[in-house]
């Protein structure tokens, strides 16, 4: 147990969902209020394929329509049956070493979602990650998605209006509180994502400087045009990682001038077909580079639906087929099932595919939305059939919740393992919220988190 008191826990003091954030009005704001009114036949309680367009009201009313009310089934396509296909996969724990392998080493890394702006951060440094630091920081290397720039200008609200998606950006002790607990820092965060461009290219300077002066890595964004086209490449722990990380969008933000190159983008989703010959390079380049394990790092999928598009699996397939060892996903801001593929161009591997890890710090306190996953992966490193090989041996996914804790009068957001949180909890509408929030878990991961014993 780690220094929570049961009675002070609560939901984080945020908008449930995202009708607080939509700031339209006039004719527009009357359409989507008539588009929701007309969902509520429940139209939408299933996934469908409505692209987001900021300009057009149904797909405005669809988005906001899951943010109250997450998609809880699966796309069916003729191709994929997306629940079936992964209904095995719905556990906590995976051991994937072939039995005659020989270990020499092993290395451990803990994959987490998107890093925001969360209300409360500030009076939250080394709180945050109280309950979850060993979790988190105690491995060889760290990594998340950080989804929130800093900047030099005045930080704007997060608004959606029919000017402008909403902008994420933190301030210089916001970014302190999310990027670190104590002496602990990630060592490697996601910069490809559909936020990066918020404050254009003064807000990628800006986050490029700061975390070069803390000495993090970054994935996702060029310096230069040069640095485009080559894998990116990190040496911790011993392991030569490659990654090839990429966003299926800016949010519609102009890239700028003469700098198509600044962020890896392909656009999953945008269009029915996207080009992915650049990310089919890049696991080439790290493998010609002799990369020992090869991660790729994508920012998409569909917001609010507990379950990937069933283009992702024949993409994140075709990934793994050209070298991928693992694939990680954020953005659809809820934790999705996660699949272990066996390629056929070598059986022998196990490939991890994590296509949604969901918010560690939120916008939106909905049960879905305040429940992440941090992933903690083995690495080995040794001989397996008399050649030099490095494999993943293991996969532990830990459910995470971000809740409050009231302190001094004053509100704490923490993050706290869902075990620990339903363990502590017992009665009133606190454990309402943690039911729902266990509804969510179980859909994702099944309930062997409820006797796993976290890494």
């Amino acid at each position: 147990m780690s220094h929570i008191t049961p009675g002070k826990l609560r939901p984080v003091s945020m908008p449930r969902d995202a009708r607080p954030i939509m700031k339209f009005s006039g004719e527009l704001a009357d359409a989507i209020e008539q588009q929701l009114r007309d969902a509520t036949d429940g139209r939408w309680d299933k996934p469908v394929d409505v692209k987001l367009d900021p300009r057009n009201p149904e797909s405005l009313a669809h988005w906001l329509y899951k943010s109250m009310h997450p998609v809880i089934k699966g796309m069916r396509r003729s191709d994929v049956d997306i629940e079936t296909l992964l209904e095995p996969y719905k556990r906590t724990r995976f051991d994937m070493l072939p039995e005659d392998f020989s270990i020499e080493a092993e290395i451990t890394m803990s994959a987490s979602g998107d890093l925001l702006c969360t209300p409360g951060l500030d009076g939250a440094k080394d709180r945050l990650f109280q309950s979850v630091d060993d979790l988190i920081f105690g491995v060889d290397i760290s990594y998340a998605n950080l989804e929130s720039t800093l900047t030099t200008e005045e930080v704007e609200p997060t608004e959606f209006t029919a000017e402008s998606t909403p902008k994420i950006n933190l301030t210089p002790s916001q970014y302190e509180t999310v990027i670190s607990h104590k002496n602990r820092r990630f060592d490697v965060v996601h910069l490809a994502n559909n936020h990066i461009l918020d404050c254009g290219e003064e807000g990628i300077l800006t986050t490029l400087a700061r975390l070069d002066r803390d000495g993090i890595a970054q994935v996702g964004v060029n310096r230069t045009e040069d640095d485009a086209r080559k894998p990116r490449i990190t040496e911790i722990a011993g392991l030569k990682v490659g990654w090839v990380a990429h966003t299926f969008s800016v949010n519609f933000k102009p890239f700028p001038e003469d700098k198509p190159w600044i962020v890896n983008m392909t656009p999953f989703h945008l269009e029915p077909e996207p080009d992915i010959s650049l990310i089919e390079r890049q696991i080439q380049a790290c493998r010609d580079e002799d990369c020992e394990i090869v991660v790729v790092a994508l920012h998409w999928g569909l917001e609010f639906e507990l379950y990937p598009h069933p283009q992702q699996v024949r993409w994140a397939h075709r990934f793994a087929e050209l070298g991928a060892d693992l694939v990680i996903g954020h953005h659809p801001h809820v934790p999705q099932p996660v699949e272990i593929y066996r390629p056929a161009s070598d059986p022998d591997r196990a490939v991890p595919i994590l296509y949604s890890l969901g918010n560690l710090s939120t916008l939106l306190s909905h049960p879905a939305m305040a429940l992440s996953l941090v992933a903690r992966i083995g690495f080995a490193k040794g001989l397996y059939r008399g050649r030099p090989t490095a494999l993943i041996a293991t996969l532990n996914l830990i459910p995470v919740a971000l809740v409050a804790e009231e302190s001094g009068g004053k509100e704490i957001i923490r993050l706290v393992p869902l075990k620990e949180l339903d363990s502590s909890v017992s009665e009133g509408p606190m454990r309402a919220y943690v039911d729902e929030m266990i509804d969510y878990a179980e859909v994702v991961v099944g309930d062997d988190w409820r006797t796993d014993v976290a890494v």
